[in-house]
């Protein structure tokens, strides 16, 4: 792009023709080029001020109904319409930063404009990498999915260039003028915004490459939907910003066939998705796909008792899959443990594992785990025959099955780890450190189970440990048979050089005082092959710029090379530090309180401007299964971040959790 400025002046029209006259400046940066060298792309500044207004101007309540006119001389004007800034999008855009500036101080605007040929990763790509940025109060997204960019040199000099620019734009945004004091205070926004744009989008988001629109079919469309804290809004609008329909095999009666959300699925083929699949499910999935009548490209599952059947079924549909043999492992939590070498048993009664413990003189503690399970259910640390014969008789047989495994239990700290797999390497690798449970050795949760209490990340644990992370739960993974892919992993650092200390009521890593007794390796608990759930997705796709649920989606396409195009964090790591704070069912009962999240927001309001997203589970009246019943829930759960330190996100995370009310009776 020419680098250059150019003033100019722009007039808008309500409906009763009166007039407001705007001054704007344009000027064109120099052009970034990432990395890779795939992908060079120019900001373009301009700041907007008002000059003039008719004293009974005002905006029309349907802003798009305002007229537009570029003035080309003090006699002239061309009336500008929506094709002249190539999308309704674009013109809205110009019209919302008109409004939003005045005669003091104006408002600064940017403007991200590929100058490299290329088509899109996806539209939304500048959004989802602006989330939470502090320095911009809006941003918009100007592309359509699959556009091509043909990386054209905009000039300036003609008037008529403003609507040409917003055309060529993909994104834009108005910077947050808070703390300015008019002058040229706003135009100091610029800069910082340049450098956090660099740090934001500096990987490849344009590929040569033309993109061609899929069909995906997903077996179960989600569990619950957007009002119940589900999954789904995340798996459908990754869909449609990467251009993929989705053939949704489930119940007539899902959610996702109701009024609000029909326009998120391309079509629905009945399927029996129950708890557990019943034999002859994987035919039932080939019958299913089948009986579309129009291409399906793939299948693909996000709950882990279908994965093996998916993969079955797509092998025999000849879909992309990985093993299924890889499945079987992954899915079966002795399996698993054997893979990894562990000395595991699998048992079905408290006789059983009471005779297992004798036969092989088994040493307390030891974790016993559903083979099946989730959401931590039905997992225990026995210290004693008696408490492992108490702890059996307390797993949910309904849920889980009754098959479960005994191991030794590892208290070293324990992690999810998020990995990318492409082609046998590792692409993307993020940790969080998962503070202890109720349960744990050092638990300090009032409900004594393994149910999720806190996330932090980036993990506190050392490089070096992290380091042998990454690289011992790619082996697994190879070992299992997995080489490419998106996987949620659970594991211990046993021999860790960190431990959990209590200090001034904030629990946190701390090095040990005494050195552990050998070097740190990965106890691998769990694989989850796809993304975590909800809470963990949107802390990743906030703190890092990463939407895990695209990820799954593409790689059940094939679809490797915008998988490697949407792996990159951002150039400088985390924006922030991020807690998941999760507020568990204690007892059960009747719920009698509202939405704890909008009573705290409305509360505190200093706490919601640290929160990035949150969730209430509840509604008054729902009755809450007992903890010991062997089914663990939770009440809310808040996203809370600090971009000052650490300690800082963990104070107000501890204030949080401090000051959320509500009652079970």
């Amino acid at each position: 792009m020419t680098t250059g400025k150019m003033l100019g002046y722009v007039l808008a029209q309500d409906q009763e023709s009166h007039t407001i006259r705007f001054e704007y400046t344009l000027k064109a940066n120099d052009t970034i080029t990432d990395a890779s060298g795939g992908t060079s792309w120019a900001t373009i500044n301009i700041l907007i001020k008002e000059c003039s207004k008719s004293s009974n101007f005002s905006w029309p309540k349907n802003i798009e109904e305002t007229r537009l006119y570029i003035e080309l001389s003090a006699n002239e004007h061309h009336k500008a319409d929506p094709q002249d800034f190539g999308s309704v999008e674009a013109f809205r855009f110009l019209l919302d930063c008109l409004s939003t500036a005045d005669a003091k101080q104006g408002v600064a605007v940017v403007l991200v404009v590929p100058q490299s040929r290329g088509y899109i990763v996806r539209p939304d790509i500048i959004s989802l990498r602006l989330l939470d940025c502090p320095l911009v109060k809006n941003v918009v997204s100007l592309s359509k999915t699959h556009q091509f960019f043909d990386g054209e040199p905009i000039g300036f000099g003609n008037p008529q260039q403003l609507p040409k620019t917003f055309a060529a734009a993909a994104g834009g945004m108005i910077l947050e003028a808070s703390g300015s004091t008019g002058g040229n205070a706003i135009e100091e926004l610029f800069s910082p915004l340049h450098l956090e744009l660099r740090n934001r989008l500096f990987f490849p988001w344009l590929s040569i490459h033309m993109p061609t629109r899929k069909t995906l079919a997903i077996v179960d469309g989600g569990i619950s939907g957007p009002d119940q804290g589900g999954t789904g809004e995340s798996i459908y609008m990754a869909a449609m910003a990467l251009g993929i329909d989705m053939i949704v095999l489930d119940s007539p009666n899902h959610w996702v066939n109701g009024p609000r959300y029909t326009h998120w699925r391309k079509a629905t083929i009945p399927l029996e998705c129950s708890l557990h699949p019943a034999a002859g499910f994987t035919d039932r999935i080939v019958e299913a796909v089948r009986s579309y009548d129009g291409p399906i490209d793939g299948i693909v599952t996000f709950r882990d008792h279908y994965k093996l059947p998916v993969a079955e079924a797509a092998l025999k549909l000849s879909l992309p899959t990985f093993a299924p043999s890889a499945y079987e492992i992954a899915t079966d939590k002795f399996k698993t443990s054997v893979s990894e070498g562990h000395l595991a048993h699998v048992a079905s009664s408290a006789e059983q594992a009471s005779a297992i413990v004798h036969e092989h003189n088994l040493e307390f503690p030891l974790i016993i785990k559903p083979t099946n399970g989730f959401l931590s259910e039905g997992v225990f640390k026995a210290e004693s025959l008696s408490e492992l014969e108490t702890g059996v008789s307390t797993i949910h047989t309904g849920r889980h099955g009754t098959e479960f495994v005994i191991e030794k239990y590892c208290d070293g700290p324990e992690v999810d780890a998020n990995l990318v797999l492409c082609d046998g390497k590792l692409i993307f690798f993020e940790v969080s450190d998962d503070f202890p449970k109720g349960a744990d050795v050092n638990g300090h949760g009032h409900v004594k189970t393994f149910i999720e209490l806190a996330n932090v990340l980036p993990s506190k644990l050392p490089e070096s440990e992290l380091t042998m992370l990454g690289a011992a739960l790619t082996e697994s993974l190879l070992r299992m048979g997995f080489h490419d892919g998106f996987y949620h992993l659970e594991a211990r650092v046993e021999n860790s050089s960190m431990d959990y200390v209590l200090k001034n009521n904030i629990l946190d890593l701390v090095e040990r005082e005494t050195p552990a007794k050998g070097a740190p390796s990965s106890w691998l608990i769990e694989v989850n092959p796809r993304p975590p759930g909800i809470q963990a997705s949107a802390a990743v796709k906030h703190t890092y710029g990463v939407d895990y649920f695209a990820l799954g989606l593409l790689f059940a396409l094939d679809d490797k090379e915008r998988v490697k195009q949407l792996s990159h964090a951002f150039a400088q790591g985390p924006q922030y530090w991020c807690e998941m704070v999760f507020i568990p069912v204690e007892h059960g009962g009747v719920y009698e309180s509202g939405d704890v999240c909008a009573e705290l927001f409305e509360r505190r309001p200093d706490l919601a401007a640290a929160i990035s997203g949150s969730f209430c589970f509840l509604k008054k009246g729902d009755q809450v299964a007992d903890p010991m019943s062997g089914i663990n829930s939770w009440v809310a759960y808040f996203n809370v971040f600090s971009r000052e330190s650490r300690q800082h996100l963990l104070e107000t995370a501890e204030t949080v959790r401090r000051e959320v009310a509500f009652a079970i009776v």
